[in-house]
């Protein structure tokens, strides 16, 4: 789903005020909002809200739109908005999947240059772990269905320099037109004010009380709606949070990479084992670039820059997907060969940069460059295209939760915002610093951390996207979340750019989905299951599969949920205008329009 870390006074200058508070939205607003993300994270009906002013379209919480409508209201710009959005998301979340110390990335299509950007606030690691490979193991097992981790020392370890409050600040002084002290309003009303725990919530709770409540931190987090494990129904009042945002909406980001929190981070991480040293926030700044592209159905995909694999990998899938031409072929939700190749080009550019050794050796024996250079070109994806059925032509036994959002503005400026904590609902340190839990998503991604010097930003896969026509018009622009983000983004960009099929069957049709199960990597790509979800799909369609030989797995609706991916979308009609914004039945993203 990156900069200078600024002093209140100086990145107020210019800046227009505005009250965003939700005590001051108007009457019924708040609680229809807050009403309907009680009743679930997911819209019970679909629809498409349609308008040609300010849209939004975000995952989990119309509290968080509603805090980003107000703020086009009064009179900020899709940046203002973005940040208003992401700030509120993780106070009215609890923290629990996304987090004020965990990351973001964002494109920002500027409607006066025409121009994309890319902003980088991703994870940095620590100068003094030179040991990633003994990190102990995260407790994924909520993802994977295996088994806990046993290991329950050092998980200070786990923890990386979170990016999430610079990149807003970054974003927001870039771009913004409002103080990003008032983008703070609605996140700190609700952590003062609190929120009333949804059955999801309390769920969440439930599942995730036992590493809560590992320190006594972790515990006082627990109380705070006044008992010892939150319920459905209870205020949830988040009092130290709320002055940790004030300390930020006073002093700005630096607060908490040089400042109290700063401070307190560091002890508490190091009391955990973890190699932390206050230099290392001190020294963290978001990183702006030129997006990715790349020419493709003729239209432009942008993605991000810098550190980001989407160039390696969403990129070269769509590059290859326009080799295969599936611009000339039907939907993928009911012609077999559109489904098969999406889900191949998923699986093979999964992990780009870095392939799988059958994958590398039959590009190279045709003489391709495989460099991650080669990789950006049109040539490797042609060829990678070519291999594809060479790839999946053996048939004998040769043997993360986050929230994304997409505002357009009534001036046609474009941001597309994803954050996450990259791991587990609040990871397993039970560490809590200023009412903020801190991640665990170094705990997963030693294998990657090996990949870079001590000290260095870690590379992560999130796709946030921007896709223009032959006249550099913005059509469609959005950021996924989700096990199973590239083959989401992939499928609803071919889909509707491609083969321009309508935007509310493209929404409704069912997901591709990775196969997260360790196994399956072990095996050969003709040997992988592909899984869908039980009763999506029409039976000639998965009949035609199996005929060819694909072992399809048919997985129930639980399952379903925690690996697919979920987009937050937006499409523009460039001549016209008009902004369209798709709700899906139990598909977790609601939209709004000014």
């Amino acid at each position: 789903m990156k900069f200078l870390l600024l002093a209140a006074a100086a990145f107020c200058v210019g800046a227009q005020a505005a009250d965003l508070s939700p005590a001051h939205w108007p009457a019924g607003t708040r609680e229809k909002a807050e009403a309907r993300e009680y009743q679930g994270w997911a819209p019970a009906a679909a629809q498409v809200r349609q308008g040609s002013g300010g849209i939004i379209s975000a995952t989990v919480s119309p509290v968080a739109i509603e805090a980003g409508l107000q703020t086009l209201r009064k009179g900020g710009n899709a940046a203002d908005a973005a940040a208003s959005v992401a700030l509120t998301q993780v106070a009215t979340q609890l923290g629990s999947v996304v987090s004020y110390a965990g990351i973001m990335t964002a494109l920002y299509y500027d409607a006066k240059t025409g121009k994309v950007v890319s902003l980088d606030a991703g994870y940095a690691t620590y100068k003094g772990e030179t040991a990633p490979a003994s990190i102990p193991q995260s407790d994924i097992s909520l993802l994977t269905g295996g088994p806990a981790p046993q290991e329950k020392k050092d998980l200070g370890r786990q923890t990386l320099v979170p990016g999430f409050m610079a990149g807003m600040e970054a974003l927001e002084k870039r771009f913004g037109r409002l103080r990003f002290a008032d983008t703070l309003a609605p996140a700190i009303w609700y952590a003062e004010n609190g929120v009333k725990v949804s059955p999801t919530l309390g769920f969440f709770f439930k599942t995730r009380q036992a590493q809560l409540s590992r320190t006594e931190e972790g515990k006082r987090f627990l109380e705070q709606a006044g008992n010892d494990l939150p319920q459905a129904g209870d205020v949830f009042r988040q009092r130290e949070l709320a002055a940790t945002l004030k300390a930020v909406a006073r002093h700005g980001a630096q607060t908490m990479y040089t400042g109290a929190w700063a401070k307190t981070f560091v002890e508490f991480v190091r009391r955990d084992g973890g190699k932390v040293a206050a230099e290392d926030l001190a020294a963290y700044r978001p990183e702006w670039s030129d997006a990715a592209s790349t020419t493709v159905f003729a239209h432009t995909a942008y993605t991000n820059g810098g550190t980001s694999l989407a160039p390696y990998q969403l990129l070269t899938a769509l590059n290859a997907a326009e080799a295969m031409n599936l611009d000339k072929l039907g939907p993928y939700w009911s012609d077999a060969e559109t489904f098969r190749a999406l889900n191949r080009l998923g699986e093979v550019v999964a992990g780009a940069p870095v392939l799988l050794p059958a994958t590398e050796a039959a590009l190279k024996a045709k003489g391709v460059d495989t460099s991650p250079a080669g990789q950006r070109t049109k040539a490797y994806a042609e060829a990678l295209a070519a291999i594809l059925p060479s790839l999946y032509a053996v048939h004998d036994a040769d043997t993360h939760h986050s929230n994304a959002l997409v505002v357009v503005d009534k001036d046609g400026n474009v941001a597309v915002v994803t954050h996450t904590i990259n791991s587990v609902i609040w990871g397993d340190t039970g560490i809590v610093v200023g009412g903020i839990p801190i991640p665990d998503s170094a705990g997963f991604q030693q294998k990657r951390m090996e990949t870079v010097a001590p000290g260095a930003r870690l590379p992560n896969e999130i796709a946030d996207t921007l896709v223009t026509d032959g006249k550099g018009r913005p059509v469609l622009a959005s950021g996924c979340i989700g096990s199973s983000l590239l083959p989401e983004t992939l499928r609803v960009i071919v889909s509707l750019v491609a083969q321009h099929q309508q935007l509310a069957a493209t929404a409704a049709a069912p997901p591709l989905l990775i196969n997260i199960n360790p196994k399956a990597y072990e095996m050969p790509f003709a040997q992988r299951p592909v899984i869908v979800p039980a009763g999506a799909y029409d039976a000639d369609l998965l009949g035609k599969l199996r005929a060819d030989g694909t072992t399809v797995a048919e997985i129930p609706g639980l399952v379903v949920g925690s690996v697919r991916g979920t987009l937050a979308l937006v499409a523009i009609d460039p001549d016209t205008g008009a902004r369209s914004a798709p709700e899906a039945p139990g598909v977790m993203v609601f939209s709004g329009t000014e």
